[in-house]
């Protein structure tokens, strides 16, 4: 199964935030990150 897994980062009702993204595998064994873009530290910290 593949699934998208999103998340957001911002203040609530605030005017910015950024909005990230990863697709990943799920298999019965393990778990396989699909994205290989890697995010910009200075947007997540």
């Amino acid at each position: 199964m593949v699934l998208c897994v999103k998340s957001y980062s911002g203040e609530k009702g605030g005017e910015v935030g950024v909005k990230l993204e990863q697709m990943v595998l799920v298999t019965d064994t393990e778990l396989e990150v699909l994205s290989h873009y890697p995010f910009e530290d200075n947007l997540i910290y």
